[in-house]
């Protein structure tokens, strides 16, 4: 897309503390991509709890297990703690797309950019009727305070709503 629309645009990665290190080495030979921060910013770490009272979980064996990625919705925090975000501001970019790996269909839609460029719109999420094969990911649902849409994931849902969940 940087040759064919004369435009500088960014990859980068949101990584974990676990996936760093391996991401960095097997797109090492992509120069083009940039390297280290250039490339990617690590997400947050959360403390793993023990399922009886949700105090901090102990592993003397290997405390590097104690931690856990928390996920999709770090993306945010990660960015503005990492200073990230205000490295991507500073060089004057305006607009991010952002896909999860695993979906590898996903691609930056030129309407989409058109439309948040011509709107202002804030942000934008696609989402789509669940079928028996998603059974893991997060799921929108409406703040009971405020009425506006929020993205919940599976670890948020109360025991009770998980069959509406699924």
């Amino acid at each position: 897309m940087n040759k064919q629309f004369k435009t500088k645009l960014k990859f980068m990665l949101m990584n974990s503390f676990a996936t760093s290190a391996d991401t960095l080495e097997a797109l090492a030979e992509y120069k083009d991509l940039g390297k280290g921060s250039e490339l990617e910013f690590v997400q947050n770490k959360a403390p793993k709890v023990t399922a009886s009272d949700l105090t901090p979980a102990t592993w003397e064996k290997d405390p590097s297990q104690e931690w856990c990625p928390p996920g999709h919705g770090d993306l945010y925090p990660a960015m503005l703690g990492s200073g990230t975000l205000d490295k991507l501001l500073k060089k004057g970019f305006k607009y991010m797309f952002v896909s999860n790996s695993d979906n590898l269909g996903a691609t930056m839609d030129l309407k989409i950019l058109a439309h948040f460029a011509s709107t202002g719109a804030p942000f934008m999420m696609e989402v789509a009727t669940r079928t028996d094969a998603d059974k893991k990911g997060g799921h929108l649902a409406k703040d009971k305070k405020t009425g506006a849409l929020l993205l919940r994931e599976s670890a948020q849902c109360p025991e009770e709503d998980e069959k509406a969940f699924q």
